[in-house]
């Protein structure tokens, strides 16, 4: 086998991984916006850490089918989204305890 198959191949197997890995992200955050209460969650944090790495991964991956190409951009949309509708965290308003003085 030449060098240069044996760089075709390795290079078709790391897109497989590559395309593996950004399906694997993708559904672990839809999965955590889904059930991220608010933006201050630990699970929203998450949700927004893999929807930037599948967003940094993405352009390393050139040579994905177009159909493949455009189920991982509408599934990105997706993602975008579902944390765009999870609500803010709620301000909680604090009062001081007042307690009645009995004499």
């Amino acid at each position: 086998m030449s060098n240069n198959a044996k760089l075709a191949e390795l290079r078709a197997r790391t897109d497989r991984e590559l395309m593996t890995l950004i399906q694997r992200e993708l559904d672990r955050a839809l999965t955590l916006a889904a059930v991220a209460a608010n933006r201050g969650s630990a699970f929203y944090g998450e949700a927004e850490k893999a929807y930037r790495k599948v967003i940094t991964l993405l352009p390393k991956a050139p040579d994905m089918r177009r159909g493949q190409r455009a189920r991982i951009e509408a599934a990105v949309k997706e993602l975008r989204f579902r944390l765009d509708q999870v609500p803010a965290v709620a301000k909680v308003e604090r009062h001081p305890a007042s307690f009645a003085s009995g004499a």
